[in-house]
């Protein structure tokens, strides 16, 4: 039985999931996947601070 914060980690990245998967099906054009990959490159970078 998984405790709160493994609930909760679970839950945070299921979302993380869905919010990325909904971004690239917002995409229409090649500019528009590039800008979205520069935006999370910059978000992962970032957290590796």
């Amino acid at each position: 039985m998984p405790n709160n914060a493994e609930t909760i980690e679970n839950l945070a990245r299921k979302l993380e999931r869905v919010r990325i998967l909904n971004d690239l099906k917002d995409c229409k054009t090649l500019e528009e996947f590039q800008e979205l990959t520069r935006k999370y490159e910059t978000l992962c970078n970032e957290d590796k601070l």
